[in-house]
């Protein structure tokens, strides 16, 4: 699960994480440049101390607190002791750590033809540490940083208070970064394409509602006009009651596909499914659907709207009957119920899936999660 953050801390943390590592790393490097003398200075100072040492100019040896010029004869037992554990070459520059200080080398040959050696010894107390230097150029270096993260935080979040302001007001301003501009062209079109659905579905309502239901009241009544009529041929009540049965069908059809366009509309009781299960088998019998309840001891309440529950069955009868072979096995879940019934393979038309996407709307109305397997067996899934 991705962990939400505001663009300011996301921008603080990652600037800040960077700023430390190089200031650390630079830190180091200037240290080492320092330390090591990667600047060439102090084999500056040695060569030019033993040039001196060479043209005569020095008197030999030259022993001081910081420095020593001479054969290896002469040198201080604690400079012998170092060198004795090194081997140091001939006009090359050498860094030597000792207990109490740094020592830079120069090895050289001399008039006699021994070793000369130039020493630069650096101790400890009096080499001052260049940390408080650094940390107070880092603090110098935070300031700057600090203002551009600042600047660059300033120009997104205004970009994204225009964006909202665009949304609301639904106006067209210019955004500088060209990701938001794509964010507001999206959010824009999915805002048209919402307000356009939301048109199609009020007048696919509106049309449902008045352009059926009309017709369907108007047969209605002549229905009632005709089972009024005493001298109507016997021959045609089973005309009429097979009219009156197909009117009722459409107009259960027509409220319950009114309220799956207007679920705010439906509200949910707690029936029971048991008696609505039984009753839809029996009126599928009488079409010619065989259907099988199982495990019906362990259905209980459920939280429905019966006209979509009933709706969601039918369209389950009427996929089993027109693409399936056999009876419909249906399995009363404790947590759900699950269709099954065998695939007719000798039907080449699959047809358009409406059933299957009615059935997934109603579960998704009633907070159901509808699954279908599709195999030798056709399977559906709907768990609540």
């Amino acid at each position: 699960m991705i962990k939400q953050q505001s663009f300011a801390r996301y921008f603080t943390v990652r600037l800040g994480i960077f700023f430390v590592v190089f200031i650390a790393l630079w830190i180091q490097v200037a240290t080492w440049v320092y330390h090591f003398a990667w600047d060439d200075t102090t084999e500056h100072y040695l060569y030019q101390d033993l040039d001196l040492a060479l043209s005569g100019q020095l008197s030999m040896p030259v022993i001081s607190d910081e420095k020593y010029i001479g054969i290896l004869a002469n040198m201080p037992v604690e400079f012998q002791h170092i060198l004795s554990t090194h081997d140091v070459e001939f006009e090359h520059t050498f860094l030597l750590p000792s207990a109490t200080g740094d020592m830079y080398i120069l090895k050289s040959e001399g008039h006699s033809g021994e070793p000369l050696y130039v020493i630069h010894f650096f101790s400890h107390q009096n080499s001052p540490s260049l940390l408080p230097i650094f940390l107070i150029l880092s603090g110098f270096m935070l300031f700057p940083t600090g203002f551009l993260a600042w600047r660059i935080w300033r120009s997104i979040s205004l970009d994204i208070n225009v964006l909202k302001y665009s949304l609301e007001k639904d106006n067209e301003h210019t955004i500088r970064f060209v990701e938001l501009a794509e964010i507001q062209s999206s959010l824009k079109m999915a805002r048209f394409a919402q307000l356009h659905a939301q048109q199609q579905e009020r007048l696919f309502s509106s049309f449902l509602s008045h352009e059926v239901r009309t017709p369907l009241t108007r047969v209605n009544n002549s229905i009632s006009r005709l089972q009024q009529i005493d001298d109507i041929p016997l021959d045609a009540l089973d005309v009429i009651d097979e009219l009156e049965a197909g009117q009722r069908e459409l107009a259960e059809t027509a409220d319950a596909v009114l309220l799956l366009c207007q679920p705010n509309k439906a509200k949910l009781e707690c029936k029971a499914l048991l008696p609505i299960l039984s009753r839809w088998q029996k009126q599928w019998a009488q079409r010619g659907l065989e259907i099988e309840l199982l495990g019906t001891e362990q259905i209980s309440e459920q939280t429905i709207q019966p006209k979509l529950f009933w709706l969601l069955l039918t369209q389950v009868a009427k996929n089993a009957l027109q693409h399936g072979d056999g009876k419909l096995i249906v399995r009363c879940l404790k947590h759900g119920l699950e269709f099954e019934n065998a695939r007719d393979c000798t039907r080449t038309n699959s047809g358009h899936g409406l059933g299957s996407k009615i059935i997934m709307q109603v579960s998704e109305c009633f907070g159901w999660k509808a699954a279908v397997h599709s195999g030798d067996r056709y399977m559906l899934r709907v768990l609540w």
